[in-house]
């Protein structure tokens, strides 16, 4: 999606672009299983839109809708998201809020998967679905039954929906799947929803499911010959019964202290074993989730349309990664900036094989002071595409070896010649002569190609009018 982010002046404009964007690599995500986005990427523009309107529709969407097509199942119990966080003072004003009601909180890893409800009727696995906009997904029931570790039926005869993570392990990843896929996320998912066995996605018997929690139909939802569920008191102890049931959890721990000040150092120190502990873990961890564990105080707390009020979820920090700038290129938008995007030898950061990068302006060229050819370290925060931020000097041949584009094939590409790069001083598609305006250059001819092609695609996106690509736009701009 190459829409050009509005002038932080207006306001509206930023408003509506950030929901599109939001919307559109929420269907990238959950349903094409190729997103284009890193988890705190995401997360930047889902919170820059709470802070500009936080009553704003599209905060209330979990996921998004399950695609035309596709056999829908309404969920029982909402699959909602979860508050995020990642300093130890957002932790801490979360406890204050909650622990009024309880200081016990159960910890477990927030695995980087593709989230997947089972539903049991009197004991037996009667429906799978994936989690699609928190109250409707798609039913991907017979591609679970091939995941070795999802039992067909439970040690106890009634009805339950199972929630948890499907995920891929990285073993398996690595040794059958590292050159046809880009990360082990978009291959399960991708692997969750395929129509056909053999469609190459990746097979549904290298996945493996774990659960982090559950839920219990009653009334009239429930089956009449079904028992009535178990009595717990608190929500690790669901979690011991689903192990004995025979389904694997993701693991759990639970914490507490005679304070709020003493219950948060133990939830910071959980926090920090499993992040050093996350490059030996068997699968790909992105954060940890924090929960109140009495279940009665969880009633109390409720939930909003977004999330529940009583869990956290600690994000890991962006990653970023070391690669080579390999070229520059200028290109011209909407409103006639002339901005820097940078090409850079494919490099994995935050599960996304990135290749281009934001250099954002003139002003930040001339501050990085970069030329063609260096090493250059590339963090994936908040911006549309990832970011330069670091120039760490002239790369060599060594930087280049072993690196894979997204679908797998060997980057080929051999180390560019060292070479400033240089500002222009005519518009890269209509050679108008551009001015300069603080840190941007602008092109001031309103009939440039690409300013036309860009606006064309601004609005149809705006009003969501389907089937006019970059291609489309072009043409008829030529």
């Amino acid at each position: 999606m190459a829409a050009e982010r509005p002038s932080e002046g207006d306001e509206q404009a930023l408003v509506d672009w950030l929901a599109e964007q939001i919307a559109h690599h929420s269907n990238l995500y959950y349903n094409e299983a190729r997103p284009e986005l890193s988890d705190a990427e995401f997360d930047e523009l889902w919170d820059e839109l709470s802070r500009l309107h936080p009553e704003h529709p599209q905060l209330r969407k979990v996921g998004s809708d399950p695609p035309p097509g596709s056999i829908k199942v309404e969920h029982l119990f909402p699959m909602l998201s979860l508050d995020k966080s990642s300093t130890e003072e957002e932790v801490a004003h979360f406890v204050a809020e909650t622990t009024a009601q309880s200081r016990r909180f159960v910890c477990q890893p927030k695995l980087d998967g593709s989230a997947l409800s089972l539903e049991f009727r009197r004991g037996r696995l009667v429906r799978a679905a994936t989690r699609g906009s928190g109250t409707r997904g798609e039913d991907v029931t017979a591609n679970v039954r091939r995941i070795p570790n999802v039992p067909e039926s439970l040690n106890w005869e009634g009805d339950c929906h199972v929630r948890g993570e499907v995920v891929m392990p990285l073993e398996t990843f690595r040794r059958d799947y590292a050159e046809v896929a880009p990360n082990p996320r978009n291959l399960a998912a991708g692997s969750l929803r395929q129509k056909h066995a053999d469609a190459g996605k990746g097979r549904a018997e290298d996945l493996v499911f774990l659960a982090y929690g559950a839920e219990f139909p009653s009334g009239d939802s429930r089956h009449p010959d079904s028992p009535e569920p178990p009595s717990f008191e608190y929500d690790s102890e669901v979690i011991t019964w689903l192990q004995g049931q025979g389904i694997e959890i993701a693991g759990n721990e639970v914490v507490g202290g005679s304070d709020d000040a003493t219950t948060c150092t133990a939830i910071m120190e959980v926090v920090e074993r499993w992040t050093e502990a996350r490059e030996r873990s068997d699968w790909e961890i992105d954060g940890i989730v924090i929960k109140l564990d009495r279940l009665t105080k969880r009633e109390l707390l409720g939930m909003t349309a977004h999330h529940p009020r009583w869990a956290l979820a600690w994000k890991f920090p962006p990653e970023e990664a070391t690669t080579v700038l390999m070229d520059v290129e200028w290109q011209t938008g909407r409103t006639g900036n002339v901005t820097p995007v940078s090409r850079v030898a494919p490099v994995m950061v935050s599960g996304v094989t990135v290749e281009n990068t934001t250099l954002h302006n003139r002003g930040e060229v001339e501050r990085l002071e970069i030329t063609v050819g260096d090493r250059v370290r590339v963090v994936r925060r908040g911006d549309v595409i990832p970011k330069i931020v670091d120039v760490l000097g002239p790369a060599s041949a060594s930087d280049l070896e072993g690196r894979r584009h997204s679908d797998g094939s060997v980057f080929e590409e051999g180390l560019p010649e060292r070479r400033a790069v240089t500002v222009p001083e005519e518009c890269p598609r209509c050679s108008t002569r551009l001015i300069e305006d603080g840190a941007f250059i602008r092109c001031t001819n309103l009939d440039c190609p690409s300013r036309l092609e860009r606006t064309i695609l601004y609005w149809c996106r705006h009003l969501e009018m389907d089937g006019i690509g970059e291609k489309l736009a072009e043409q008829l701009c030529s």
